[in-house]
């Protein structure tokens, strides 16, 4: 089955999109990634790439049509494909060293890459165990992770960053419980801020946890630095909105 990488037709915002796209196509889709796609479709779990949803330097994340697997699930999947030639392999092998769960990863910018892929979709395991709303981990394969798209009639959800809260003491509350239910279920984020947060549904928008391959179980240890870093990142951004809690009172609310 050829690997169809994009619609010949799309409406004007998904085209600006997608043109950008094409600029990436080198980085993304070396001869590996293609096979590990190609894998996907013929399993029946995807048919085929639409567009770019997010960039960046260790991972770009699309949005892919449904294979017949998902009949009746939904229309869409979201499709994370982690770079192997620009990825911060120091960064990602700070947190895997000191997770019993990837003690064994070989020491080789693939390995580390494939590990990190492997590590999220446990991750997102993690989150929906405990009750977090995070994009349900469907597959993965390699640097490829197959998982829940999370917008609404194909539109992907955008970030607390980019919509802002309308709700900030409401929204704080909730990241802070998300942290709480987490720590209590032996895991924590990581990386949790503005940035790493998808909010969906309206009017009433639920925040998601999105990018949590960083996350660490609470033997790593760095884990209580992290909740640490966590719990400030989440006050420093409510602040803006004149949300006051205390950092201290804050974190020792999360773990107890």
């Amino acid at each position: 089955m050829a690997l169809r990488l994009w619609k010949k037709k799309l409406p004007a915002r998904e085209d600006k999109v997608m043109k950008r796209s094409l600029k990436l196509e080198e980085g993304v889709f070396d001869s590996q990634t293609r096979f590990t796609l190609r894998a996907f479709m013929n399993k029946g779990l995807i048919d085929g790439l639409d567009y770019p949803v997010s960039t960046g330097k260790e991972a770009d994340v699309y949005r892919a049509r449904a294979g017949p697997k998902f009949e009746g699930e939904g229309e869409f999947v979201a499709v994370k494909i982690f770079r192997i030639a620009t990825s911060d392999f120091q960064r990602m092998t700070d947190y895997l060293r000191g997770d019993p769960r990837f003690s064994r990863v070989k020491h080789s910018k693939r390995e580390i890459v494939y590990a990190w892929a492997r590590k999220e979709f446990r991750n997102l395991r993690l989150c929906l165990d405990a009750k977090v709303p995070a994009p349900e981990p469907y597959a993965f394969n390699k640097n490829v992770l197959l998982m829940q798209f999370i917008g609404e009639e194909g539109v992907p959800d955008s970030t607390l960053k980019d919509v802002g809260s309308d709700n900030p003491e409401k929204d704080c509350e909730t990241l802070l419980g998300y942290a709480r239910r987490l720590y209590a279920n032996n895991f924590v984020h990581a990386d949790l801020s503005e940035f790493n947060v998808l909010m969906h549904g309206y009017p009433e928008a639920v925040p998601y946890l999105i990018d949590v391959g960083q996350g660490v179980v609470l033997e790593h240890p760095k884990a209580e630095e992290f909740l640490a870093r966590d719990v400030a990142r989440i006050l420093h951004y409510f602040k803006k909105y004149g949300v006051k809690k205390d950092a201290g009172a804050a974190l020792r609310w999360v773990k107890a």
